[in-house]
């Protein structure tokens, strides 16, 4: 289960990330910081997660791909 969550924890990080940097382009500062906020939330649970067991690194770094892969290819579909 712990694989699991750390992998979804780095996925919907980068996920969130290109929301993130979206807003930062558009010059939008309390949207920018309220991703920011959920950025650092998701991300804090992998931290932990891999932080107890090295081996958890593998489903992060996986989650990662994946993670900027969709952000990514949502990217182009969100509205502006």
């Amino acid at each position: 289960m712990d694989y699991l969550i750390t992998f979804f924890a780095l996925f919907v990080t980068d996920v969130i990330n290109a929301l993130y940097i979206r807003a930062i382009n558009e010059n939008k500062a309390l949207l920018a910081s309220w991703w920011a906020t959920v950025v650092t939330l998701a991300a804090s649970v992998a931290v932990i997660n891999y932080t107890r067991d090295n081996t958890m690194l593998i489903p992060a770094l996986l989650g990662a791909f994946a993670g900027t892969y969709v952000g990514m290819k949502l990217k182009k579909n969100i509205p502006e």
